[in-house]
Order: C-alpha cells, then structure tokens, then sequence
C-alpha cells in the first residue's frame, strides 16, 4: 500500500513542468546575501497554501546559505495564477446495432477522475535598495482537487526546488 502511494505521489510530483526564468544580465547577483518576503506579497494562494510555500521558501534560501533580515538585500514576491484543468479520461458504454440500411447507436462516458487545479506560481526577486525586478522564475503544479496537505507540501517543495534551484543565473 505504501508502495502505491509513493508511486502516487510521484506521478503528481512528475507533473511539474520545467522552471522558466528571466534575470537582469547587468546584475551582479553575488551582492545578495540577505532576503525578506515583499511587504505588500498578495501570493492569489490561499493562507494554508501561502504558509506551506512561504516555508519551503525559507528552508530552500537558507539551504543556500541566504539570511532573512528585516533589512535584506532582496525580497522574494511569490503570486499565482490557478485554473482547472479538465479530465478527458472516461469509460464509454456504448449499444449498436447495424443491418440492412438502418442502425441505432446508443453511448455514453463517465468520468473516471475529478479535474485538478493547476497552478502557475511566479517567484520574483526584487532589489530591496531600488525596488527593482533583477530575477524571475515561473513554473506550473498540478494538483488534485482532492489533494492531501501532504501531497500539496510535497509538491510546493518541488516546485521551490525547480524554480529557486536556477539562482543565481549560470550556476547549476
């Protein structure tokens, strides 16, 4: 049974696309040492969601040896974007009949799975001193609408480690 949901969970982690990002080439990015999340962050998350990211956020910083300060050197502003994806999985039942010139058909489908919710989460880095975009990195989770909180952690980690993991610009 373990098994299964391990397998389970990683078809759902497996369903993060790749990070894009987008930096300033005129940055020096070794200048950043310290962060803070934007004052004014409105993440389009909800507080649960918000939380787990902002959590995931800080431990993946701190990985990277960054410090948060009350006067940091950059702010992290994370907002999404989230529609529903529709399921197109579904049995067909179908009653024919064919002869001669004529047939009557009969069929119908029922959905096999719910629709999920995919979300395409949007991390910024914002030059504290000059309130200026220097780094950004997107990526999309999918996540079923009847996903366990950790199910939903686990997959905001991922996607914390798929983004944040391309800063700074030309390490790897």
């Amino acid at each position: 049974m373990r098994a299964i949901k391990i397998f389970l969970l990683g078809l759902l982690f497996g369903a993060c696309s790749v990070a894009k990002v987008d930096y300033d080439r005129n940055t020096d990015f070794s200048h950043y040492r310290t962060f803070n999340f934007y004052p004014e962050m409105n993440s389009g998350l909800n507080q649960l969601d918000e939380k787990r990211i902002v959590v995931q956020t800080e431990a993946f910083l701190a990985g990277k040896d960054f410090v948060k300060s009350d006067s940091p050197d950059m702010y992290v502003n994370i907002f999404s974007r989230q529609y529903e994806t529709p399921n197109n999985s579904s049995v067909g039942i179908g009653i024919g009949s064919g002869g001669r010139g004529g047939g009557v058909g009969i069929s119908g489908g029922i959905p096999i799975r719910s629709n999920s919710t995919t979300q395409e989460i949007t991390f910024d880095l914002i030059d504290a001193g000059k309130e200026e975009l220097i780094w950004q990195g997107i990526s999309e989770v999918k996540l079923g609408n009847n996903s366990s909180p950790e199910a939903r952690e686990q997959a905001y980690k991922k996607v914390v480690e798929k983004v944040l993991g391309k800063y700074p610009p030309g390490k790897k």
